[in-house]
């Protein structure tokens, strides 16, 4: 009797587990197709427009080479979703790679402002401070790190015209932090909203575009190399994200595995 309570209930124990993941399958699963299905149409809709850019600059059509600009954005918009989903389905099989380099975190930081803002002319993204040393890490996942918040930052600050950078760096860390004048988190979500798929919502204001992922994939990238992230806000007064990357952690493996002028790839667990 007892043992066929007790098989039961691992057989309920195994159900459940399948009730609960196998939609999480499904859905990891359909993200690592459509990314790759997305990939090549993507790449020829860019060279296309890249194209048709220089010939009717040539023609003079200035007019339609505006027109044309505006495409381009939303190719790039549609670009950094797709490698967005892509780099999900590779960090759930562990098969994202990072290269380990020396990164001018400084210069990092002012390209991914330079990128968001032409994305996005209507807003301002003020970059104060400088890093005083370099990081060992991978410079493409950082940059996509802070291309992530400024993009998220701008998202959530549809009144606002105004995004702040602050740089502060020590002798133990580096201090990034991104500020936006926007909508705010509710409290009881901020603790949720680097979780993978989940998004932010508040039933007050309209609903924002989004999978729920750019979030997750800043946390990840930032815990692959030593650091943290942290969040304050104020509902209707705005969010700072706060990305604290440690130095001595870089530099040790920067001198024992890296030597100067070298690349090394590195696979995450």
């Amino acid at each position: 009797m007892i043992e066929n309570e007790m098989r039961l209930e691992r057989q309920h124990m195994v159900l459940d587990t399948f009730v609960r993941t196998e939609p999480e399958q499904w859905r990891d699963n359909f993200l690592s197709m459509a990314g790759h299905e997305l990939r090549t149409p993507l790449t020829v809709l860019k060279l296309q427009t890249q194209y048709l850019n220089k010939h009717l600059t040539r023609q003079g059509l200035y007019d339609c080479v505006a027109i044309l600009a505006q495409m381009e954005v939303q190719i790039q918009k549609l670009e950094r979703l797709n490698r967005d989903l892509l780099n999900v389905s590779n960090m759930q099989t562990g098969r994202l790679e990072y290269v380990q380099e020396s990164v001018d975190l400084n210069k990092v930081l002012r390209e991914s402002a330079e990128v968001m803002h032409q994305m996005h002319s209507r807003h301002t993204i003020v970059v104060r401070g400088a890093a005083t040393t370099y990081l060992i890490g991978d410079k493409d996942r950082l940059g996509q790190v802070f291309i992530n918040l400024l993009s998220n930052a701008i998202k959530y600050s549809p009144l606002a015209d105004t995004v702040e950078v602050d740089i502060h760096s020590s002798a133990e860390a580096i201090t990034i932090s991104v500020r936006d004048y926007g909508i705010g988190i509710p409290q009881e979500q901020r603790e949720h909203i680097f979780e993978r798929f989940y998004r932010a919502v508040d039933p007050s204001t309209k609903a924002f575009s989004g999978l729920g992922i750019g979030l997750y994939l800043v946390a990840e990238i930032i815990k692959h190399h030593g650091g943290m992230i942290t969040v304050e806000s104020a509902m209707g007064k705005g969010s700072t994200f706060h990305v604290a990357l440690p130095l001595t952690r870089q530099r040790e493996l920067g001198e024992r595995e890296y030597p100067a002028d070298t690349k090394a790839r590195s696979h995450t667990a």
